[in-house]
């Protein structure tokens, strides 16, 4: 019986211990100068929204060019200002009309690939995107492809001129037709319809169709450039074809003149 009463006597004190425990603990906190921190979260989210942030077009049929699009909107509470486009590679040629973009205010790019100028196979681009709502930020897009075999060659890709006199520079490119012949009917033969360069200054011809022992079709592109002005100018050659599937070909042109103070020395 002595043992029941003295249980029965522990039993409020260890109820009143448990109770003032978490009270004495926080005295104690509170003396050692401890405090506990806000959980701080340290994701933003983005106010620059894409539909999409990849795109994945497979192994799709051959033509001359392939598109991903990127439409974005503005899904913060402020303005934000697109500052740069930065694509893995130039030949992708992302633009944008406006780069200013209010709440809730959208627009759209898109990454080109031109399959003459790309090697088959699997690829992917990637475009950084910078921009700038109240702080700089930064996002990132994707475009995955798989070019398939090339039957339109375009050799070389791209061009490069360094022009620093009066005397003109004479470049090929040459563009041929590896397209299987279908069986059950003859092979519309790829010609040139028309050649361009968007400098103005830059002359553009279209040479004559050749045929290589096994009887591939190849026509030469000839580029001549003289009385370069001053500094560094991008362009492309346009090759427009009578082949649908190819009916514009583009190679990009990069012309290195003299820079505008050396050009200035000389003309003194």
């Amino acid at each position: 019986m002595e043992a029941l009463n003295q249980q029965g006597r522990w039993w409020p004190r260890a109820l009143w211990t448990a109770a003032l425990l978490p009270f004495v603990l926080s005295l104690v906190v509170h003396a050692s100068g401890v405090k506990a921190r806000p959980v701080v979260n340290d994701t933003q989210r983005h106010t620059l929204g894409f539909e999409q942030y990849l795109v994945n077009l497979g192994a799709p049929p051959p033509r001359s060019e392939y598109l991903a699009r990127f439409a974005f909107r503005n899904v913060g509470s402020q303005p934000l200002k697109i500052s740069e486009l930065k694509p893995s590679c130039g030949c992708l040629n992302p633009r944008l009309e406006r780069k200013e973009f209010a709440p809730g205010e959208g627009g759209e790019f898109f990454l080109r690939v031109r399959a003459a100028n790309e090697k088959p196979g699997p690829h992917e681009y990637t475009c950084q995107v910078l921009y700038d709502d109240g702080q700089p930020r930064e996002t990132e897009v994707r475009f995955k492809i798989t070019l398939p075999e090339e039957r339109v060659e375009i050799r070389p890709r791209s061009l490069i001129v360094y022009q620093f006199n009066n005397q003109p520079t004479t470049r090929e490119i040459a563009i041929t037709d590896f397209r299987p012949a279908p069986e059950d009917r003859p092979l519309a033969r790829l010609e040139l319809v028309e050649a361009t360069c968007s400098l103005s200054w830059v002359e553009v011809a279209i040479g004559e169709a050749q045929f290589d022992e096994i009887g591939q079709c190849q026509q030469k592109v000839l580029v001549t450039i003289t009385d370069v002005p001053p500094g560094t100018h991008d362009g492309s050659i346009i090759v427009r074809t009578n082949i649908s599937e190819y009916a514009e070909l583009r190679v990009p042109l990069r012309v290195e003149g003299l820079s505008p103070s050396d050009d200035y020395s000389r003309r003194k």
